[in-house]
């Protein structure tokens, strides 16, 4: 998904489109700003709810509500049916980005919602006449209309080449941005739309505001997932079990009218017994711990915990099988947990979110949440007076309005800490805190603020957010001491500065604490040892590099490879000799400098 689009709907009077991240989208706003609208926007386009009458903006100038999504990364081909194969780009199905636009429209009266819903297709199409009404058109008519035009089809049997033919006949198609119902399509045309529709993500929304007991939705949700999914894999024997289920059936109904012919061959020559619909398929799950305790007797922090996991879990299943994709939504995924807890789950979600094939749309009240996230995926959203209409802020403008909603920043947030180091990401947390931790062990630093939560570490989530809190002068008005720590991104030691090393400079320059590393990123700093003898430099990729000779991602190789480092270790691999010859020890200066800002 790239974008969201909706339109009248609750606070959003009018069309709004809201861009979508890759990976993970936090939507953050004071309450009833419309975070959660749009999530149940989404929830109507997949067809898992419907809209109200109530649900029609009360400003709207028409009574038209909208729900689409524009779809980017679409498939090469797709099938018409089993002979036949089109695209959506030789379909003029595609918008002005070169993406699949699509929306459902619901039209209200002043009684009701309509029942059925339009899907719409905005497109770049043919609007000259004899070539903009093709995907309407029936075979048959449509080799009446290239015949008339002079086209000549590659093969007279199949409706999408005869259209191909057609439109390649026009001096001028006049395309432009229309909008085209599916409704209106020919049944072949139809099949594309279907065809494109089945590779839709997957769609589950987590709510926030009902009882997560084993019997509410929350709890089905993600056990129904496996259902879907099992019966998907399984489609073949499930169509077997129909056709044996129908033999019986049929069986049974012939062995009846032999009986009624017995009584009067004249009542009915057949019996014929017709599947009024599919087969429901309907599994309902208690979920229970080891003790036998059910779900719903459980705190409410731990259920909300539990049902969550259903979600991660499942996704990791489907990555690891590399089929389809799947888009998650979750209401506050905080609500109910320990502060601990709420680090955790943003770490999963994060995590999760880096599979290509994984989308994750959180709403969120929580500055633990969303500080940790890269400023790109924040939406700020709030409802202005003014125009009784909903605002979307992205991006920069997006983490300072935030900021100041959440309290991200403030003095309050680290409690008991007297000074905060300032780096990239959680990485750089794990880096810093298993040094400090085992060098001071080890005796090679006298103290370890960091571990005692003396000195906080935070993460801006990239070095761009670094940069954006210095020139807001964000970390300033925390009241506390700072430092900050960035890697250096440096390629080779003959590089010209880095965008990193300018900005420490610069800081240092003005009079501020800042720190940079000597080699590339912190993964340069891994004892070889320990990742199957991989071989890299200081200024080599060796996050890629260490990857590459294991079995683990790139964006898990140093939680995975530097809990494992012993204070020799590190000392070792963090050695360098200055201009004098003198040797000198990087980690314990870093520290060091960090330590002595109380």
């Amino acid at each position: 998904m790239k974008k969201i689009i909706l339109k009248n709907f609750r606070g959003y009077n009018g069309e709004h489109k809201i861009d979508i991240s890759n990976g993970i989208t936090a939507l953050i706003g004071k309450n009833d700003a419309g975070k959660s609208t749009l999530l149940e926007a989404l929830d109507i386009f997949y067809g898992e709810s419907k809209p109200e009458l109530s649900d029609l903006n009360i400003y709207a100038s028409d009574r038209d509500m909208l729900f689409g999504v524009v779809f980017s990364e679409l498939p090469e081909s797709i099938k018409v049916d089993s002979t036949a194969e089109t695209s959506l780009s030789e379909e003029y199905l595609i918008n002005e980005d070169g993406d699949f636009e699509v929306v459902i429209k619901y039209t209200c009266t002043a009684a009701a919602v309509g029942t059925k819903p339009e899907t719409i297709i905005r497109c770049q199409h043919p609007t000259v006449d004899n070539y903009n009404d093709l995907l309407s058109l029936k075979l048959s008519d449509l080799k009446s209309r290239g015949k008339e035009l002079g086209a000549k089809s590659s093969d007279e049997r199949v409706s999408n080449l005869w259209r191909k033919a057609i439109w390649a006949t026009a001096d001028k198609l006049g395309v432009e941005k229309i909008e085209l119902k599916v409704d209106d399509f020919d049944a072949k045309a139809k099949a594309i739309y279907a065809n494109v529709a089945s590779m839709f993500p997957q769609f589950y929304l987590f709510r926030v505001d009902r009882q997560t007991s084993d019997g509410d939705a929350e709890a089905k949700d993600p056990m129904q997932l496996a259902v879907k999914e099992a019966q998907k894999e399984y489609q073949a024997e499930i169509q077997v079990l129909k056709a044996k289920i129908q033999e019986r059936v049929d069986e049974v109904a012939a062995r009846a009218l032999k009986k009624l012919h017995e009584m009067d061959a004249t009542l009915a020559s057949k019996l014929e017994p017709t599947l009024k619909g599919e087969p429901k398929w309907s599994f309902d799950y208690r979920i229970q711990d080891d003790r036998g305790v059910s779900l719903n007797k459980r705190g409410s922090g731990t259920r909300r915990l539990v049902l969550l996991n259903f979600f991660r879990a499942e996704a990791e299943r489907k990555s690891a099988e590399g089929s389809g994709s799947i888009v998650y939504a979750i209401e506050e995924p905080e609500t109910s947990q320990h502060p601990n807890n709420q680090k955790m789950i943003i770490e999963s979600l994060l995590q999760l979110s880096e599979d290509a094939s994984r989308q994750v749309i959180i709403t969120s009240h929580s500055p633990q949440l969303v500080e940790m996230l890269p400023y790109q995926s924040i939406r700020y959203i709030e409802f202005d007076d003014t125009s009784k209409n909903t605002i979307i802020d992205y991006d920069k403008s997006a983490l300072m309005k935030g900021a100041e909603s959440l309290g991200i920043h403030s003095k309050q947030k680290f409690g008991s800490a007297e000074a905060v180091v300032l780096v990239e990401g959680k990485g750089d947390d794990l880096f810093l805190t298993h040094a400090s931790s085992t060098l001071h062990q080890s005796g090679d630093i006298s103290n370890d603020h960091i571990g005692q939560h003396k000195i906080e570490i935070v993460t801006a989530g990239g070095g761009d957010n670094v940069a954006f809190w210095v020139q807001k002068t964000t970390l300033d008005n925390l009241g506390l001491p700072y430092i900050i720590m960035l890697d250096s991104d440096r390629k080779s030691p003959t590089e010209s500065e880095t965008k990193n090393e300018k900005l420490i400079s610069g800081i240092v320059a003005s009079g501020g604490r800042a720190i940079v590393t000597r080699k590339r990123e912190i993964e340069n700093y891994i004892d070889p040892s320990l990742t199957n003898s991989a071989s890299y430099s200081e200024f080599d990729d060796a996050k890629k590099i260490i990857a590459a000779a294991g079995t683990i991602k790139e964006g898990d190789v140093i939680k995975t490879h530097w809990p494992r480092m012993t204070s020799q270790q590190i000392i070792n691999n963090c050695q360098y000799i200055d201009s004098s010859g003198v040797a000198h020890s990087e980690i314990i200066e870093i520290l060091t400098k960090i330590n002595q800002i109380l």
